[in-house]
């Protein structure tokens, strides 16, 4: 499955992953078969995150190693550790672009 934030880019920057985010108040999420669904009652907002984009958000909100990840979504995208990299930090871009986590304090 191949989203528009995962797409390849030649222009990014390199994040901290020593970076925390959180969810706002009223943001929940559920796992099924079929993803993550995230749901904002107040904004009355919800995506679906299928595939990939639900084993990241496993892997961050379980707080498996950084470099685990990486190596992970290297290895199920067959690319680099850079590229790996490069696609984990747009992924959390998307999620704070959309406000679904926001950086903690």
């Amino acid at each position: 499955m191949s989203t528009p934030f995962l797409m390849e880019s030649h222009e990014e920057k390199v994040a901290s992953p020593s970076l925390r985010f959180s969810t706002p108040s009223g943001i929940a999420w559920l796992r099924d078969s079929a993803g993550i669904f995230v749901f904002c009652p107040e904004c009355q907002k919800y995506w679906l995150l299928a595939g990939l984009e639900a084993d990241l958000w496993d892997w961050i909100v379980l707080g498996h190693p950084w470099d685990d990840m990486i190596k992970r979504f290297a290895l199920l995208t067959d690319a680099s550790e850079e590229a790996a990299r490069q696609g984990i930090f747009r992924f959390i871009r998307y999620l704070v672009q959309e406000e679904i986590w926001v950086e903690a304090s």
